[in-house]
């Protein structure tokens, strides 16, 4: 797998834990990439962002795309993932809590109001992402609104959130 983004960037840009395991955070990286960068760019063009970093290629264009608007996606969308995955564990007992003799439990409503905002800031940048690129679309081939090949092509619309601004 080929990630836009390091451990120590989400860290860093996040309120997060600095201390957090890697096997807490890499699948949320995992599933932010998967599912946010893949709506707002379609297969293709994802494919051809990690292919360039893979080879080392990443250059014009596609790296503003990546520096300047997906990495900010994916950052916001793994801290919206991690919050649901660090809250309990499936274990081999069934479905257990975090526990920790240092540290005490939040309240549910604090867990619900920090989602939220993480899903504001995801739901923000991607908006930010997908009309950046839909309006600079002439620059990225393989950005496609409609595939035959069982790919899944970007959805200019699926990101475009509406709400009040104050």
């Amino acid at each position: 797998m080929v990630f836009i983004v390091t451990e120590q960037l989400v860290l860093d840009r996040t309120t997060l834990d600095k201390n957090l395991l890697s096997a807490n955070l890499k699948p949320a990286i995992i599933l932010a990439q998967k599912v946010e960068m893949t709506t707002i760019c379609g297969d293709k063009l994802v494919d051809k962002i990690y292919n360039d970093i893979e080879t080392s290629s990443l250059t014009g264009n596609y790296k503003k795309l990546v520096d300047d608007y997906l990495t900010d996606v994916v950052i916001y969308a793994t801290l919206y993932h991690a919050a649901t995955n660090m809250l309990s564990k499936f274990t081999n007992r069934g479905l257990q809590q975090e526990n920790s003799e240092n540290s005490g439990h939040s309240d549910i409503s604090v867990y619900r109001e920090l989602k939220s905002d993480a899903k504001n800031q995801m739901e923000y940048f991607s908006q930010r992402a997908n009309k950046w690129l839909y309006f600079n679309r002439g620059l990225f081939p393989e950005y496609e609104f409609c595939a035959s090949d069982g790919e899944q092509p970007a959805n200019p619309n699926n990101k475009l959130y509406g709400g009040l601004v104050i």
